[in-house]
């Protein structure tokens, strides 16, 4: 029976104290999980420089050489969502083109052919992966072009000129990569066909048209 009785007080107390050791064991904060880190957005407004080389020509009009430019644009990326919407107008100096020469019955006749102006208005969608983006692109283009045509006999020379604008439309694909919060670096591939225009239309005229092909490096500076 006293056996008994000292079990009991003996248990009592341990319950008792329980509670009170539960108080002093450290307290856990609720799992949380891993902390979320939000990615890249490349909506806003951006400007920057670019650089590169065009080859190509039609029906009297060789346009191959280098263009060195800038460019103007917005893109729109919806929250969580990988595409990208936007718009971008380009400019550019160019050098591109030709000079052929032709000589016959004592006469040298030289034909220059020269872009020294291009520029695009076009769309862009591209389909990101955090700060990579893949892009299609489309819409206008335009080129001022000059042909200068040079007769030399017997030391003397005669020549005409006319320079043209045309107009066509552009279509191209490139990969632009944020690297860091507002630059980012792309290359660009565009096709570009160009209308015809009439040159020397004083003397009859003729008809000339143009296409190429385009490949630049970019770098672009966004606004946030």
């Amino acid at each position: 029976m006293k056996r008994s009785l000292i079990a009991g007080l003996g248990l009592l107390t341990l319950i008792a104290a329980a509670p009170a050791s539960a108080a002093d064991l450290p307290r856990q904060s609720p799992y949380r999980g891993p902390a979320m880190v939000s990615g890249f957005n490349w909506t806003g407004a951006y400007l920057g420089l670019h650089a590169g080389y065009g080859w190509g020509g039609s029906n009297g009009i060789d346009m191959r050489g280098g263009f060195v430019g800038g460019q103007i644009g917005y893109n729109w990326q919806g929250m969580g969502s990988p595409w990208v919407l936007g718009v971008e107008v380009d400019s550019a100096w160019a050098n591109m083109g030709q000079t052929s020469t032709a000589t016959g019955g004592g006469v040298a006749v030289s034909v220059k052919s020269e872009a020294n102006y291009i520029g695009s208005a076009r769309a862009r969608i591209g389909y990101t992966w955090d700060r990579t983006m893949l892009y299609a692109t489309g819409g206008l283009a335009w080129a001022s072009n000059k042909i200068d045509v040079n007769a030399t006999s017997g030391g003397f020379t005669a020549g005409i000129s006319d320079r043209q604008t045309h107009f066509g439309g552009a279509i191209g694909a490139g990969i632009e990569h944020a690297f860091a919060p507002n630059w980012s670096g792309k290359l660009e591939y565009l096709y570009t066909g160009y209308g015809s225009k009439t040159y020397f239309s004083s003397l009859g005229g003729i008809s000339a048209d143009a296409n190429s092909h385009t490949l630049k490096v970019g770098l672009n500076y966004h606004i946030r």
